[in-house]
């Protein structure tokens, strides 16, 4: 690291706070502190686009901060429920 280059954080509280500082520094520029770390990837779920209308975007958006919850939990919530007592 440079002597100018603002040193990376210990830690982070958020993704969100992470992702400002990646944003906004180099990986380049810190090279010599990075560390080869070992890990194994078991992808066990799968995540699918659906395309809602804006209404009903706007709707479940304003349910889930309702609730204290993410909207992408909320709306699988709901699916779960609805979907239970449907007949397929």
């Amino acid at each position: 690291m440079a002597d100018d280059q603002e040193p990376i954080p210990s830690e982070f509280r958020t993704l969100e706070e992470a992702g400002e500082f990646w944003d906004s520094h180099s990986a380049a520029d810190y090279w010599d502190e990075m560390e080869d770390v070992a890990c194994e990837v078991n992808i066990q779920s799968h995540r699918y686009v659906v395309f809602l209308d804006n209404e009903v975007y706007h709707t479940a958006e304003r349910a889930a901060a309702t609730h204290g919850v993410a909207l992408d939990r909320f709306v699988n919530q709901v699916l779960r429920r609805e979907l239970a007592g449907a007949r397929v």
